[in-house]
């Protein structure tokens, strides 16, 4: 193989196709050493005319060698509107300024080639969907070090974008399975403690007010007895739909373990949050519940509601208005005490 002992990029000064490598054998066309590369490639020169858009690039964009040599459309390939892509930019003196006010947030000086410039974007006109470029753009400068030219390659990272989406959900998704329950899709225990002790903290520093309600199934056993587990989950499902459309916006909900729910209330005094209660124990008490086989069922909920004292901690709250539970068990069952 003879070696290149000189790499000066030659024109004829009358076409932007005449471009060779001399070596001691004589001319080698650029254009074979363009077409040859596997990465996407663009070259244009001062004039922002197209010199080369090698094979790989016309496979990627869509668009033929043949529509953009010698032309200034590259930004065709690309984009909807005219606008210049990153070799442009290069070509006109590469202002980080001008840089920015295209590639905001996505782009780098590039830690090579002086003048260069990295880049990472979706461009949703390339492919069925669109697809995610990583793109570079290097100024081609003559002897005297004035630039003639620039050149731009591109590589599809859509791949690796769907790879690292994909991992982001899958962490997202964990992180939502390790704060819900999977029966209910409410909050977990875990969950109640970490915003029980962030609300009353709130509360105490401005001085507001903050309600909590334990809610129990009644008769769940018995339920679970006659109809199967099965069954006795549809219930506490039913009942976690109850309590969802039942919050407002600051509220939060909790399955507290077994038949037990917890819901908190921000911003609310005793009077409001057994409002709320009786509501919500008159909803669910008025449902009839399909099950298997054509049977229907029916349940009923006992809520104690504890409004939080000055001073108190976590621990008391829940266990006050657990006691409150205990005491509409009591009284009969379907009913709202407060502590």
């Amino acid at each position: 193989m003879r070696d290149i002992v000189c790499t000066t990029i030659l024109t004829d000064g009358t076409s932007p196709g005449f471009m060779y490598l001399t070596t001691n054998g004589g001319k080698i066309s650029m254009s074979r050493v363009f077409d040859g590369n596997p990465v996407a490639t663009i070259v244009i020169d001062a004039a922002h005319r197209v010199i080369y858009w090698n094979k790989a690039c016309a496979v990627m964009t869509g668009v033929p060698a043949s529509e953009m040599i010698g032309s200034q459309d590259q930004w065709r390939a690309f984009y909807s509107d005219p606008r210049p892509i990153l070799a442009d930019l290069i070509v006109d003196g590469a202002l980080e300024s001008a840089v920015d006010s295209f590639y905001h947030g996505k782009f780098k000086r590039s830690a090579l080639i002086e003048g260069a410039y990295e880049a990472e974007d979706f461009f949703p006109a390339i492919g069925e969907s669109g697809c995610w470029l990583y793109f570079t753009a290097a100024p081609i400068c003559d002897d005297e070090g004035r630039v003639i030219g620039a050149i731009e390659t591109l590589q599809n990272v859509s791949e690796r974008h769907r790879v690292e989406e994909a991992l982001r959900a899958s962490e997202e998704r964990y992180r939502e399975l390790s704060r819900t329950d999977s029966l209910t899709g409410l909050f977990n225990t875990r969950s109640l403690w970490e915003h029980l002790l962030q609300e009353i903290s709130r509360t105490r520093r401005y001085r507001r007010t903050l309600s909590l309600m334990v809610l129990d199934c009644d008769d769940f056993k018995a339920i679970n007895d006659r109809f199967g587990h099965l069954q006795g989950d549809r219930v506490l499902q039913a009942l976690a739909e109850v309590i969802r459309a039942s919050l407002r916006g600051t509220d939060s909900a909790y399955r507290y373990g077994g038949e037990e729910f917890v819901v908190l209330l921000p911003e609310t005094a005793a009077r409001a949050a057994v409002q709320l209660a009786e509501r919500l124990r008159t909803a669910f008490a008025g449902l009839k519940l399909p099950l298997d086989g054509g049977q229907e069922v029916s349940a009923t909920i006992s809520i104690g509601v504890a409004e939080w004292l000055p001073d108190e901690d976590e621990q008391n709250l829940i266990r006050r208005a657990d006691e409150a539970v205990y005491s509409a068990k009591h009284r009969g069952k379907n009913c709202v005490v407060l502590a």
